[in-house]
């Protein structure tokens, strides 16, 4: 008797590094008009890029970058912050937020630990070189917008953000000729 190979397909991970917040935004706004079901966003980011706040600015802050966010991605999405003690305060929005959130000896969390962030990237799948690069762009204040969907579905999308890509540079190039 032969036995029967059922072949699943697997989600994987795909990821997107985005210098300012406004191509970020442009970028979820494109995958959001695709409507795609099976597609799952979250944003890895730097909190207070510029500059070491007060706790009370630091929380405005906190606040103002969560509802801003959320009308991105929608009401219903998590969001936190932790403090990462080789990249600083960042956050974390989206379906990732449990892996970074996990306690780790009952008092700190994953995403809290220096190599928490490299460990948590490479445990979803990318090679120590995305993550080493993605890392380095986390400290260069970069947003990090991580994809999880089917093989076929993330080619396509990275082809659209591909090719959308040089858009994005032309309009930054224009807005910063701008007069």
């Amino acid at each position: 008797m032969k036995a029967i190979r059922l072949k699943q397909k697997q989600q994987i991970f795909s990821i997107k590094s985005y210098q300012k917040l406004w191509q970020l935004k442009t970028a979820i706004h494109q995958l959001n008009i695709l409507n795609a079901n099976n597609l799952q966003l979250s944003v890895l980011g730097k909190l207070n890029q510029n500059a070491v706040l007060k706790s009370s600015q630091n929380e405005q802050a906190n606040t103002e970058l969560n509802q801003n966010l959320k009308t991105i991605f929608g009401v219903k999405t998590d969001f936190a912050t932790f403090n990462n003690p080789e990249i600083g305060t960042l956050f974390i929005t989206g379906t990732v937020v449990p892996h970074f959130l996990q306690d780790m000896y009952g008092s700190k969390q994953l995403g809290e630990f220096p190599s928490g962030p490299y460990g948590i990237l490479r445990g979803l799948g990318f090679t120590e070189k995305i993550a080493s690069s993605c890392l380095q762009d986390l400290y260069n204040n970069y947003f990090l917008l991580i994809l999880r969907s089917y093989e076929q579905e993330l080619k396509f999308v990275d082809e659209l953000l591909q090719k959308n890509k040089s858009i994005l540079y032309n309009i930054c190039w224009y807005r910063f000729f701008e007069f």
